[in-house]
C-alpha cells in the first residue's frame, strides 16, 4: 500500500469541522499530507521508513515531507499555511473544556492506528463524561 493511501486512510477526506466543511479540502495527496502535518504535527519517522518504495514521491530522502517544494501551486502552499494547529483550531471554536477536547481529538487523530484511542476509551474520555 502506498504511504499516502495508508496515511490518508486513517482520516477520511470527509472529516468535518464544526462548520460542516471538510477539514482538509484538497484532492492532491501531497497537499493533503501537508495539511495533516500542519494541523496534527509531523508524520512519525518510523511510519515513513516502513512505507513502500513510493515514499520518494512525497518525501525528501525518505525523511520529511517534500513540502512546499513539491506543491503544485502557490495557492496550494497558501491553503496549507492558512490551516491552524489542532490546538488553535479548537481554541477558535470552543470556549470551555478546550483542553479535554484537544486531548480527545489528539488521541483520535494519531497518525499510527495502533496509537489511537479506541472508540470504547473515547466514550469514557473526560470531555464526553463532562457532557453527561
Amino acid at each position: 500500500m502506498q504511504l499516502a493511501t495508508s496515511i490518508i486512510a486513517f482520516l477520511p477526506k470527509d472529516c468535518l469541522n464544526w462548520q460542516g466543511d471538510a477539514l482538509f479540502q484538497t484532492h492532491e495527496n501531497l497537499e493533503h499530507l501537508a495539511m495533516m502535518e500542519q494541523v496534527l504535527g509531523p508524520i512519525p519517522q518510523y511510519m515513513i521508513k516502513r512505507a513502500s518504495q513510493h515514499v520518494g514521491k512525497y518525501f525528501r530522502n525518505g525523511r520529511e515531507l517534500n513540502w512546499p517544494e513539491g506543491a503544485s501551486s502557490r495557492e496550494s502552499i497558501r491553503a496549507v499555511q492558512r490551516l491552524p494547529h489542532l490546538q488553535n483550531l479548537i481554541m477558535q471554536k470552543v470556549d470551555h473544556s478546550a483542553g479535554a477536547l484537544i486531548d480527545l481529538l489528539q488521541g483520535l487523530l494519531k497518525f499510527d492506528p495502533s496509537e489511537r484511542i479506541s472508540a470504547k476509551d473515547a466514550l469514557k474520555h473526560d470531555f464526553l463524561r463532562e457532557r453527561t
